[in-house]
């Protein structure tokens, strides 16, 4: 899965203040470029975020998996060598039936 970069965007959003600052003493008046690269930005901004957001959910889903995942596969082996150790007796006494048989 291919994720966003933090730096990345840190780094366009520190960009996107200096290209603010300037286009603030520079111009006097907004055009449309400058309004679309806020709009972008906030987008950009809002994406990020709810980007943070799923993978934060991702992560917390993930460790939930591995731990159920352990407590299970525990329980599974347990109940297994508890099968093995029942298989063992059960056929031990029929080996023991068939030796009282002949």
């Amino acid at each position: 899965m291919q994720g966003i970069d933090k730096r990345e965007h840190l780094n366009l959003l520190d960009i996107f203040q200096k290209y603010e600052n300037i286009s603030l003493i520079i111009a006097k008046t907004e055009s449309e470029e400058d309004a679309k690269i806020r709009t972008d930005m906030a987008e950009l901004t809002l994406l990020y975020n709810n980007f943070k957001l799923l993978l934060a959910e991702l992560q917390r889903c993930t460790r939930d998996y591995e731990s159920k995942k352990r407590a299970t596969r525990s329980m599974l082996h347990k109940n297994i060598r508890k099968l093995k150790i029942e298989n063992e007796k059960f056929r031990i006494s029929k080996i023991q039936l068939y030796r009282n048989s002949i």
